[in-house]
């Protein structure tokens, strides 16, 4: 039996980016650090909410974000385990530790056409990530070689998988108070993940290793209105992006390689989709030195209930229990059940002089992943962002903005129901308490012309 592989982590985004450390699922769209919203006044607007492009100066903006992300998972002895051979007793009970740097990039362009018309461009990562977790140095000598790979194997070892957004599109003034935007997405997916595989156990003796290796393209599209008011001191937005071919999720090429009692690989595809995002925010100055904002998101994770791996071009078939109808094509399948997340931010800033604005931000997140499909290849928290930062504005056309953020998020206790489905969808009990620290960095630089 061949085995699904999707290590999905979390943290901060892009090209390497990582998950659920920055919002709910892994969702990591944290472009321009407090000033990513639906009414910000830089290029990043192209995907918070396209409405708000604006502006009568070309822009370039660069933007970066690097974090440390820790997590553990620690394993009690469950029910459904298997039993391990005595030269190897406690393989699968324990703790496994995560502790990866992180860094991410993107990069957008703003080009005023006319008076009413503003179009721009991007390259960013709004989902998805790397992981790896520790080896577990007292099975380095182990006559297995599972074992060393820790408690986390048979749902994640190390792997990567992230969501590339190519972006264009633009915002219209119907007024001088309304704008309307609307921009196109070409998406491209990669999925690698190394895993352990025991026929949907954890047994030891006979556990082998699995290599998917699968990508793709999609599209989607992403829609807005802003409001302005004349007097400049409030602005309003609403934005909507879509999932990935708007329905019926994607479809991802490639190939399952297996080391499960010998060599073996076959072409696969994976089933699996993303959320779409509905976005708000208000902006107001009650003062020309000081700006007030709120924000908040709903993301339909709920899209995301598994990730199937097929046989070829196969259909994913999956009966309710789990299994297949007979002769069905399904190699894999992880249930994931996601429930829809929210997420609501506040922050301000001051204006010291022209030239220096200081700002900070609060922000509060659900979780997706309910606990009966919380494993160690995705785990995801509630949490709590705090977040200081200061933008400089060097010259006319040159700034610079810097901000650290921390998310605070409790421990989890979860009681896994994985190892209660069939074949294919049977997984190992994920059982056990998880725990996560996160902070990370952003850092820009706008150049205008």
């Amino acid at each position: 039996m061949l085995r699904l592989g999707t290590v999905l982590g979390s943290l901060v985004c892009v090209v390497l980016c990582a998950g659920n450390a920055a919002a709910s699922g892994f969702s990591v769209a944290r472009f321009s650090g407090e000033h990513g919203h639906p009414t910000t006044d830089n290029p990043t607007a192209l995907y918070f909410n396209p409405a708000a492009l604006r502006g009568n100066r070309a822009e370039l903006f660069v933007d970066g974000l690097v974090g440390l992300r820790r997590v553990t998972y620690t394993r009690g002895s469950q029910p459904s385990d298997a039993p391990d051979p005595s030269d190897a007793a406690g393989a699968n009970v324990g703790r496994a530790e995560l502790s990866n740097w992180l860094a991410s990039p993107s990069l957008w362009l703003v080009v005023p056409v006319s008076e009413r018309l503003v179009l721009g461009g991007g390259v960013f990562t709004p989902f998805g990530g790397p992981i790896r977790w520790d080896t577990r140095d007292a099975f380095a000598a182990s006559p297995y070689p599972g074992p060393v790979d820790g408690v986390s194997r048979f749902h994640a070892i190390e792997g990567l998988s992230i969501t590339t957004y190519g972006s264009v599109g633009g915002s219209y003034a119907l007024s001088d108070t309304w704008r309307l935007g609307l921009s196109l997405n070409g998406m491209y997916t990669t999925v690698e993940d190394v895993r352990a595989w025991s026929g949907g156990r954890n047994g030891v003796v006979g556990e082998g290793r699995s290599f998917l290796d699968v990508n793709g393209f999609a599209w989607g599209f992403g829609a807005g209105v802003f409001y302005e008011c004349e007097c400049r001191g409030f602005r309003a937005g609403l934005s909507y992006q879509s999932r990935p071919n708007v329905a019926g999720g994607m479809k991802l090429a490639g190939k399952l390689s297996n080391d499960i009692g010998g060599p073996s690989s076959a072409n696969v595809h994976l089933h699996e989709d993303l959320p779409d995002v509905l976005r708000a925010a208000v902006a107001y100055e009650p003062r020309s030195d000081v700006e007030l904002r709120a924000s908040v998101a709903w993301e339909r994770w709920s899209a995301f209930d598994q990730q199937c791996v097929t046989q070829g071009d196969a259909a994913c078939t999956i009966n309710q229990d789990g299994g297949q109808p007979d002769g069905g094509s399904v190699l894999q399948n992880v249930p994931r059940n996601f429930r829809d997340a929210m997420e609501a931010r506040a922050g301000a800033s001051v204006w010291t002089s022209k030239s220096v604005e200081l700002f900070s931000g609060m922000g509060v997140m659900s979780k997706a992943v309910p606990d009966e499909t919380l494993e160690a290849g995705l785990p995801d928290f509630f949490g709590v962002t705090f977040s200081l930062g200061s933008r400089l504005r060097l010259s006319d056309a040159l700034s610079v903005a810097g901000s650290l953020s921390h998310i605070v998020s409790p421990s989890r206790e979860a009681k896994s129901q994985l190892q209660s489905y069939a074949l294919p969808s049977k997984l190992p009990d994920a059982s056990g308490h998880y725990t996560q620290s996160m902070s990370y960095a952003n850092l820009n630089v706008s150049v205008r012309f």
